[in-house]
């Protein structure tokens, strides 16, 4: 046997790999893969001298969490912006209370920020406007971003600045929220609220990019995570990515979905890139640590800000049946183009008409070039039937989900969508019923992301405010931690190497305080992350960890 360089042992070590019951330890390599799997004795006796051990005590080790959908970048960024979360947010004046600290804090700044912002949890459930913004600035602008990150509020200044009046149309894909006299709001829905943001919140040098990555790389070690995928990433930023990266600011491994409609857009004389052609060529770093793995696109919006694409309109808005992003012919052909080059494809959809759109493109692009297992997925994929969850099933198209909306948007949910169609929402027992391949993830900052919390939702399905949202759907631990393990690897087609704990695959592991899949649910709230490694590397963790 190889040198072994380090084990752990004496606790419940889940592989993950659908094999019953739990391992007692895990030795890794000098090159930090895993060489053995076993029961404690069989770990001792392959250790050396010189090898490092770690006694669990009883606590728990799982492979490394993996986020297949969210946003590092933009999770970097925000951290330094004011957070307008409720709680502590409780009504408008809050929100004005807390940018005007910050503009009081900063008096130079050049524009004011907030995130986290949600019209569903003020009284009323009624957006803030232009008119309350000016009321902590009217020299600078001021942004206050949805916590969806498909709609966004400004002061009047900025809307000044973006070039927005009454006589402005709507862009395609958005809506500039309007009075009935047609002045605007200040509310900016989907591609309104990113147009042009440049001309008010300067793109990030470089320099702040990396160290914005390297924000959001400390806040996923805190919560065990060791694989995240970029869910959007432009092509002028993969390059920030790579050099965050060999700087060793990114120690995540690190998936990025190129931005499709922007890089198929921006190449021009009809050329489409084949997935080898984005990939970051830098010394010193290889497709382990990051690489290009999927193609994103949009068909619609959010529940939260009544964009996503219905069949049916929302709840007392009738003739309201959301936003498309792209309009059916054209969201088909950026699909098939994709799809001829040999992407795999991830599509945002969550509204069941955007679902239905995406897989008839799917299925008309595998009907003109049949690819054997293309892997296409729907990013969150919420709104489903029996009929759906069917065809996704004969398709072999990836759902993945987020099952901290629930707890964290899901009150909201009922006003627009009604209980029937609420209750419809993130079927996670039934896809699993049905066969139909399942990952989960955050979407994080739109949640905080923590992925002990998603399991703990996807098994109580509960609201903020004590609603069940399909009770039938809850699903065990042991499915949804196999849903923030292995199944996200098998979704972004790097199984080989990580996913789960055996032989030959990376050392990337979750210490946790308690066995996850033995601690009653109400107890739940105890379980702690106690230490991440990647690559048999302690890079989160207690003292004696390291």
């Amino acid at each position: 046997m190889r040198s072994v360089q380090l084990v752990i042992y004496g606790g419940p070590v889940h592989t993950m790999t659908g094999e019953p019951g739990a391992r007692g330890g895990v030795a890794v390599g000098p090159d930090g893969r895993i060489i053995a799997v076993g029961s404690e004795e069989e770990i001792a006796a392959v250790a050396g001298p010189r090898t490092r051990r770690i006694d669990l005590h009883g606590r728990a080790l799982t492979p490394g969490f993996f986020d297949c959908h969210m946003h590092l970048l933009w999770l970097g960024r925000i951290l330094s912006n004011v957070s307008l979360a409720s709680p502590p947010v409780a009504e408008k004046a809050d929100i004005i209370r807390l940018l005007r600290e910050r503009r009081a804090a900063d008096p130079t700044a050049k524009v004011i920020q907030g995130n986290y912002y949600d019209q569903n949890r003020l009284p009323g459930g009624v957006h803030v406007t232009r008119e309350d913004l000016d009321e902590v600035a009217t020299d600078v602008p001021v942004r206050i971003e949805h916590t969806s990150g498909h709609a966004a509020v400004v002061n009047t200044r900025a809307l000044q600045m973006l070039g927005i009046s009454r006589d402005t149309p709507d862009p395609a894909g958005g809506e500039i929220a309007r009075t009935a006299q047609g002045r605007p709001t200040g509310v900016l829905l989907e591609s309104a609220s990113w147009n042009n943001l440049d001309r008010i919140v300067p793109d990030p040098t470089k320099a702040e990019a990396v160290e914005a990555l390297g924000r959001a790389n400390r806040y996923l070690l805190e919560r065990g995570i060791t694989s995240a995928t970029d869910a959007n990433t432009a092509a002028s930023e993969i390059d920030w990515y790579a050099e965050a990266a060999v700087s060793d600011r990114l120690r995540i491994r690190t998936n990025l979905m190129a931005a499709w409609a922007e890089i198929v857009g921006g190449i021009g004389q009809g050329e489409v890139p084949a997935p080898d052609a984005l990939q970051p060529a830098r010394t010193g770093l290889d497709g382990h640590r990051l690489h290009v793995g999927q193609a994103k696109l949009f068909s619609d919006g959010a529940i939260t800000t009544r964009t996503c694409w219905l069949t049916e309109p929302f709840e007392r808005m009738p003739g309201n049946f959301g936003i498309a992003m792209h309009d059916g012919a054209e969201l088909e052909e950026l699909i098939w183009k994709a799809h001829r080059a040999g992407w795999q494809i991830a599509t945002h959809a969550i509204g069941d008409r955007a679902i239905d759109v995406v897989l008839d493109a799917y299925a008309n692009a595998q009907r003109r070039f049949s690819r054997h297992r293309p892997n296409h997925r729907i990013e969150h994929c919420m709104l489903l039937n029996e009929e759906r969850i069917a065809r996704m099933r004969r398709q072999r198209v990836w759902s993945i989900g987020q099952p901290e909306f629930i707890a964290g948007l899901g009150d909201a949910y009922y006003s627009a969508l009604g209980e029937e169609r609420t209750n419809r929402l993130s079927p996670y027992a039934s896809l699993d019923a049905h066969g139909v391949a399942q990952a989960f993830s955050s979407d994080c900052p739109v949640v905080p992301g923590a992925p002990l919390d998603g399991i703990f939702a996807a098994m109580n399905r509960t609201t903020r405010n004590g609603r069940t949202i399909g009770p039938d759907e809850r699903i065990s631990a042991e499915t949804a931690l196999y849903a923030y393990t292995a199944a996200p690897a098998f979704a972004s087609r790097v199984q080989r190497d990580r996913g789960t704990i055996e032989p030959g695959k990376w050392a990337d592991f979750a210490l946790l305080s308690r066995d996850p899949l033995d601690t009653p649910i109400d107890e739940w709230a105890d379980i702690r992350v106690e230490a991440t490694f990647i690559g048999g590397e302690c890079l989160y963790g207690e003292p004696e960890l390291r």
